[in-house]
């Protein structure tokens, strides 16, 4: 993967790497040359910390110039960068403190340095107490911005490993996977086939660089193919969704990404005078990744900034793991996403995609959106509880047999073994096969129960976005077995909008109404909670399991959003 970089640097110096974009509108292009220099600066300095060839260095910075340089200044000295979400993205609710994360990946991984953001000083003693070992320096101002003359030229072969990412975490502490050079190699080469990637390409991302979203679809798929990558900040994005528009428009960007969420944000609360004079028509590819694709999102995102120049063809989807880095599977280059309407009982009951038309009105309808087709050299199957493949329409666990995969999970045999079968390795998500094209339903282990109806928490979701005084995309869903009913009963949180004016009480019976309507069961319990509270793994999934746990100990409550609006609480 290095040897890449330094061909695209010797190829053309001085075109554009980096960019940052932020709230004041202005950013400038570093140039390949300046930008390994810079990160060849911080790599010596972390030589002079002890890093050598092949150690882990763990990363615990907020996003933005110093973690970007900082990850590819690992990279340059054949070092294994291992990113973990800073502390602002732990806070109420967390699985467990930032902490005792910090100290089991350190168990794990063994790194001989740990670089933390300045405001985790105040956990120095704690942590420098757990890990006597492991060398923590906190904040940026520990190193200098220097320029490097000399770029460390260190090739790893194809055998050693490149990064590791952090995975899972779902119910208990992330899963490590190791991500071999080979491996790397072989997801970038894959993702850059299926994307009909270009000289001509600019990519804009703001998906954090923990995730491998951010990390292997962008940072290191840019600097293997020399394609020039602004970033904008994740909190900067959530804080004002316009600009991300129209950082598109001003670097002339051509690719970006987002998970669902994030298109129904910038749909909802970017306002016309924010993109005046705007012109979206040189995106040619909207990823949408990393969680449940609903086509209600896409289509609202479509009709709100169509007549900024949001071309249809131009919404895609994408799948991927960190199992499998990076990107799995892709829409097809020259069209649009594909859209499936299914009978909604024959999927429930049956695990069977049976098509129908959508002036059906008889028969109650679910919309399933494609999340792509395979990369190059990569083939996907659906498997049954045994093992089985399954034919085209049938809904299973999606395998993948792929040559871009982890070699395994760090000090895990067990786990690793689990998740691999004949060269496969089975995802723990279900979906089913039509032709090329791959479609999501759900995951295998989260599946509530009703009276032998399996409703996976992604159905929620459609429903949850049209209801006011709720917050886009914050929210969890789960069964809690009943022995009174002698089935589960349904429990969903959501985070709610600080802002909204409305009785809560009125919120939660029109959940109800609309779980009831739109899929046929009754909710058991509703909590409403505060903002911030309902966090997701660093590879971007939603923790049901682990708030499914908290709510069975009585320790969900505590975290009860309290105002004047709350009158009665739960139901």
């Amino acid at each position: 993967m290095q040897e890449g970089f330094h061909l695209k640097l010797e190829e053309a110096p001085e075109n554009p790497a980096i960019s940052f974009y932020g709230r004041d509108f202005i950013f400038s292009w570093v140039s390949r040359e300046q930008f390994l220099r810079q990160a060849a600066g911080y790599a010596y300095q972390l030589a002079e910390y002890g890093l050598q060839k092949g150690d882990v260095c763990i990363l615990v910075l907020n996003n933005g110039e110093f973690s970007t340089y900082m990850t590819v200044a690992i990279l340059l000295m054949g070092g294994i960068p291992l990113l973990v979400a800073p502390p602002t993205l732990h806070e109420q609710g967390s699985y467990s403190t930032l902490s005792e994360i910090i100290h089991f990946v350190i168990k794990k991984a063994k790194p001989p340095l740990v670089v933390c953001t300045e405001s985790m000083i105040r956990m120095r003693r704690e942590l420098k107490s757990n890990c006597p070992k492991t060398q923590i320096v906190f904040g940026e101002t520990e190193f200098s911005h220097g320029v490097c003359e000399r770029i460390p030229a260190v090739m790893p072969s194809e055998k050693h490993v490149a990064a590791m990412q952090l995975t899972s975490g779902t119910t208990g502490f992330p899963r490590i996977c190791v991500w071999k050079q080979k491996s790397v190699v072989a997801a970038l080469q894959g993702m850059a086939a299926a994307m009909n990637l270009s000289d001509n390409d600019i990519c804009f991302n703001w998906t954090p660089l923990y995730h491998d979203m951010g990390l292997a679809n962008n940072l290191l798929l840019c600097l293997y193919y020399g394609i020039p990558l602004t970033l904008l900040k994740p909190e900067d994005f959530v804080g004002c969704p316009g600009l991300w528009l129209r950082g598109l428009y001003e670097t002339n960007a051509t690719i970006t990404w987002s998970p669902n969420f994030g298109y129904a944000i910038a749909a909802q609360r970017i306002r016309d005078e924010e993109l005046d004079g705007v012109c979206l028509d040189g995106v040619r590819a909207f990823y949408n990744a990393a969680e449940c694709i609903h086509n209600s999102t896409i289509q609202t995102f479509y009709k709100r900034f169509s007549d900024f120049g949001v071309s249809f063809k131009a919404l895609k989807t994408n799948y991927g793991c960190a199992e499998n880095i990076g990107g799995a599977t892709f829409s097809h280059v020259k069209n649009s996403y594909v859209v499936e309407h299914l009978d909604h009982s024959v999927l429930l009951n049956k695990m069977t995609a049976q098509r129908i038309s959508e002036s059906e009105v008889n028969r109650k309808i679910i919309s399933v959106v494609s999340i792509g087709r395979p990369n190059p050299g990569m083939q996907i199957k659906i498997l049954s509880r045994t093992g089985k493949s399954l034919p085209d329409g049938k809904v299973g666990e999606i395998a993948l047999d792929t040559p871009s995969r982890m070699e395994g999970y760090l000090f895990d045999k067990r786990a690793t073994q689990q998740v691999f079968t004949d060269n496969l390795l089975r995802t723990g998500d279900l979906g089913y096969k039509r032709g090329e094209e791959l479609f999501w339903v759900g995951r295998l282990r989260e599946r509530i129960n009703i009276r032998g109806k399996k409703i996976d928490p992604s159905y929620f979701e459609s429903i949850l976005l049209k209801i006011p005084g709720l917050r886009a995309g914050c929210f969890v869903a789960f069964g809690v077995d009943d022995e009174k009913i002698g089935t589960q009963q349904i429990v969903i949180a959501s985070e709610i909008n600080k802002n909204t004016s409305r009785n809560y009480e009125d919120i939660m019976d029109e959940i109800r109404t609309q779980v009831l309507v739109n899929l046929g069961v009754n909710v058991g319990d509703i909590i409403l909670l505060m903002p911030n509270t309902l966090t997701k793994t660093s590879s971007g999934k939603r923790r049901h399991s682990f708030f499914r746990q908290l709510y069975q100990e009585g320790k969900l409550n505590d975290y009860q959003w309290h105002s004047e609006h709350n009158i009665t609480g739960n139901k």
